[in-house]
């Protein structure tokens, strides 16, 4: 098996692990990969926070929270000019640090976007002999 196939099946466990949405009709969803060179809990501390995606985001420019930061909790992102949309209000749903997944709901915004839902899941991973980490996204609706 070469270094492509092993990645293959490594991002394959995680979509069966983390990842367990089976869209009906009427849905479609999505999956994306990025592997970074930096260790799994650099990358956690700032993908885990819901009150502030910009910072992992570059798409995003301003993000503000309506009350307290936990699950249920509410956030209006403003999107970067040159995207089909300005505006979009997500629901913080998982945040799990120990298994490092963070689920997302989109609840409006000025988008097309009715009833999605988003997974993020980060996992530890070695690139180039050194600790790298490999974040998956998954949006689905």
């Amino acid at each position: 098996m070469n270094g492509r196939e092993a990645v293959g099946t490594m991002e394959a466990q995680y979509i069966q692990r983390h990842h367990r949405h089976d869209p009906r009709d009427h849905q479609c969803t999505s999956a994306l990969f990025k592997h970074i060179k930096a260790p799994v809990n650099l990358v956690w501390s700032l993908v885990r926070r819901f009150d502030q995606p910009q910072k992992y985001k570059p798409f995003i420019s301003r993000c503000t929270m309506r009350g307290e930061l936990g699950i249920g909790s509410v956030r209006e992102v403003n999107v970067k000019s040159g995207l089909p949309a300005t505006t979009s209000t997500e629901r913080l749903e998982l945040l799990d640090d120990e298994e490092h997944i963070l689920g997302v709901r989109i609840v409006g915004g000025d988008h097309r976007l009715r009833n999605y839902s988003s997974v993020m899941t980060v996992h530890p991973e070695v690139i180039d002999g050194r600790p790298g980490t490999l974040v998956q996204s998954e949006i689905s609706g």
